[in-house]
């Protein structure tokens, strides 16, 4: 059987925090790109939040898939005084629809590090409990930067205007008979007219 792991750890950014766009500090939006593709790629799933030059990540899925990662982490020159605080299987994913949820700095967290005694996001102090917290929040704070499906407008309702020989209801069958009679009659008696002046006419000797 394929045993779950999860790997909560902490490190510190070497790069200069730049204005947010869409949310998100440009290198950490290409961070969140990359890994979500790879950790698609790998099956793994998990959390990202970035606040005051300091990562907090949550990678959980196959154990040799989640060490392999953190191995390939250690690497990376973006970040540096990597720290695990908590590394521990596990029955389900905490984060099984994202691939790389990502949570910026907002007012929850701000909250929770002021009830805490926190002037800012500084990870390298948190005690397990503080962990534990931080990863109930995470779990039930949007991503900003998932596209939301957005209702399609309906398409404006149009009234039709029939013209009165359309509007007319067709006549029934037994409404047309009465008026087929009398054309009829007026028919045969235009032909016995013209039947007659045909004969008048050679007796003349004008046909």
């Amino acid at each position: 059987m394929t045993e779950l792991v999860r790997i909560i750890y902490i490190s510190r950014a070497t790069f200069d925090t730049l204005p947010a766009a869409d949310g998100v500090e440009p290198t950490v939006s290409r961070i969140l790109s990359v890994s979500r593709r790879n950790n698609r790629n790998n099956g793994l799933v998990g959390m990202l939040y970035y606040g005051d030059s300091c990562f907090f990540q949550c990678l959980e899925g196959e154990r040799n898939k989640v060490e392999a990662l953190y191995r390939t982490l250690l690497k990376d020159k973006r970040h540096t005084d990597l720290k695990i605080l908590a590394s521990e299987p596990i029955k389900r994913l905490s984060f099984p629809d994202w691939n790389m949820k990502y949570v910026p700095l907002d007012q929850s967290m701000s909250r929770l590090m002021s009830e805490h005694g926190f002037e800012r996001f500084d990870p390298y102090r948190f005690d397990h409990h503080l962990v534990e917290r931080v990863m109930q929040l995470m779990q039930g704070v949007p991503d900003p930067t998932e596209p939301t499906t957005e209702p399609r407008p309906s398409a404006p309702c149009r009234s039709i205007q029939l013209d009165t020989a359309e509007q007319a209801p067709p006549a029934s069958e037994g409404s047309r008979t009465p008026l087929l009679l009398p054309a009829i009659a007026i028919t045969i008696s235009s032909l016995a007219l013209l039947i007659s002046l045909s004969c008048l006419g050679m007796q003349l000797g004008w046909l």
